[in-house]
């Protein structure tokens, strides 16, 4: 990628004020130094928003060559990626609500619920310790509010970010006792390429020397100040998550398009008298809707890399959606097929018809009126399903509520606008539905 003037960077931009994404903007402290780190390397950054659960495998996949993302090293990691240098000193500390008064240190969790964020090293130390409750959550403000609303006793995190969202949004929290770990971050390359290990750590060091590091670590990192007045925060929210609401429609709308007449053909096939065919036909159906489509989309966009298939993340996403979807068409269709009076396909034999006509001109037009309903509902499910393309970083309508919230470290005013949007889309669907229905059934009365 570096020989097209052009290097892939991953992150998962929900973790301020490491890094953070409104719209098509990332900032932050990872994201700047990243950036001057290009420049020395004579490239610009192309930055791949990533969740954090699936942005090892994206870079073990080749989805892009390094990570930035405030990773602390670990030999666990090191044993299967590469790491430059580190360059920032980090620490682990617990977090609790303000009149908490019995929580000092991590043995004081023993028996005990505690939030961390997924794959992080602060849910490896608390495993080690063992005897404590472990919650797991996508991103840190999430464990914050539900340490708020008092579900869990603490939470264990990057001392950076929980002072930063704590001066945002939660004047309830505190940060008690001392480091718990002396953790350092680094910059994150596969193990084979050993080369740019060396560019980006000879970089690296030419940005200290520079004195650019200095700069950026006190704009990042000084004195806490109240964010500037301006737009609502509504104001600011919106126009983002229009812009997901219409990357989730075009997603489903793709995803739909393939499903139905793949859904349709595999119905077909099972209805085939020949055994083998039909019987290809069910296994496609029962592998689908036997194994957790998060499952299915890890396989498209991590796993086919492997196989020497590389798929982008919006085709890996039509992909897992589209078939996945397909194996529940599939059964629609066929018992729409199957609940047309077998005369009427014998009539139509009887006419001359030959077996494939009597399906296309006689049953699958009574058929189809029969399966709008489920169809819709499929296509509903559908839509809400494409959240779970955020693990591979796509800006769908969930994946902007999830940068919002790390952004703003306000869930309480980001999610409940995110389940309005869905509503929208949902309801505008099922009036669809509703008036297909009515016009088939007049066509019926007719």
């Amino acid at each position: 990628m570096r020989r097209s003037g052009e290097i892939h960077i991953g992150t998962d931009a929900t973790y301020p004020p490491f890094e953070s994404k409104v719209g098509e903007v990332y900032e932050g402290f990872d994201i700047e130094l990243g950036e001057a780190v290009a420049r020395r390397l004579g490239v610009r950054v192309v930055w791949t928003n990533v969740s954090f659960d699936g942005i090892f495998p994206g870079l073990i996949a080749g989805k892009y060559e390094m990570i930035i993302s405030a990773v602390t090293i670990t030999p666990e990691r090191q044993a299967e990626m590469a790491f430059c240098a580190p360059y920032y000193d980090a620490g682990q500390i617990l977090c609790v609500r303000t009149d908490e008064g019995g929580i000092l240190k991590p043995a004081d969790l023993s028996g005990k619920a505690a939030g961390v964020q997924i794959n992080t090293t602060s849910q490896y130390m608390l495993e080690r310790q063992g005897g404590v409750d472990i919650r797991k959550y996508a991103s840190m403000d999430l464990a914050l509010l539900d340490l708020e609303q008092g579900r869990i006793s603490a939470v264990v995190g990057d001392a950076p970010t929980i002072q930063w969202m704590i001066s945002r949004n939660f004047p309830g929290l505190k940060m008690v006792g001392e480091m718990l770990t002396q953790d350092q971050y680094g910059f994150v390359l596969r193990k084979q390429d050993g080369e740019l290990v060396a560019a980006v750590d000879q970089a690296l060091a030419q940005v200290r020397a520079a004195g650019e590091y200095d700069q950026l670590h006190a704009k990042w990192f000084g004195k806490e100040e109240k964010p500037e007045s301006g737009p609502s925060l509504a104001d600011q929210l919106l126009p983002v998550l229009w812009k997901g609401l219409i990357w989730t429609l075009q997603l489903t709308a793709a995803a739909y398009v393939l499903a139905l007449p793949l859904g349709l053909a595999v119905a077909l096939l099972r209805l085939v008298p020949y055994r083998p065919v039909s019987w290809l036909a069910a296994t496609y159906v029962e592998l689908l809707r036997g194994t957790p489509l998060l499952v299915q989309i890890f396989f498209a966009y991590f796993v086919l890399p492997a196989a020497g298939l590389t798929l982008s993340a919006w085709a890996a996403g039509v992909a897992a959606l589209g078939i996945n979807a397909s194996a529940y068409i599939a059964e629609i269709c066929r018992a729409g097929v199957l609940s047309i009076d077998r005369g009427q396909n014998e009539a139509a034999r009887s006419l001359g018809m030959t077996s494939p006509q009597a399906m296309r001109f006689v049953v699958l037009p009574q058929a189809l009126r029969r399966m709008v309903p489920p169809l819709t509902n499929e296509a509903v499910a559908m839509l809400k399903d494409s959240s779970l393309v955020s693990v591979m970083g796509l800006t769908e309508l969930t994946r902007a509520g999830q940068e919002l919230a790390g952004r703003y470290a306000d869930p309480l005013a980001v999610w409940p606008m995110v389940a309005l949007f869905y509503f929208m889309a949902t309801f505008l669907l099922t009036r669809l539905a509703a008036w297909m229905e009515e016009r088939y059934g007049k066509g019926r009365a007719g």
